[in-house]
């Protein structure tokens, strides 16, 4: 029973040196995997059919009247003068 004893903390000591030593590249493994797991969980929940769909009918982009910057047609108000810039013009 004491040899079993004896086995059982060198394969731990020898586990733990090798956890020790590669450390770096199972923290870079494990994060890997859970990068992959959430890619699999938002192309499952509905997240592939809106990215098809964006690429499908494009972002429509509008000129501002004040500045000329090109900007998303979600992001345009109507001035007097024709379409500016939601947020105030950066110019």
């Amino acid at each position: 029973m004491k040899e079993l004893f004896f086995i059982l903390a060198v394969v731990a000591m020898l586990f733990g040196l090798t956890a020790i030593r590669y450390r770096k590249q199972i923290v870079a493994a494990i994060t890997f995997y859970k990068q992959i797991q959430q890619a699999r969980e938002r192309m499952a929940s509905n997240g592939e059919k809106v990215m098809r769909s964006d690429s499908a009918q494009g972002i429509q982009l509008i000129k501002c009247k004040q500045c000329g910057k090109w900007v998303p047609q979600l992001n345009v108000t109507d001035g007097v003068n024709g379409p500016v810039c939601a947020g105030g013009c950066d110019a």
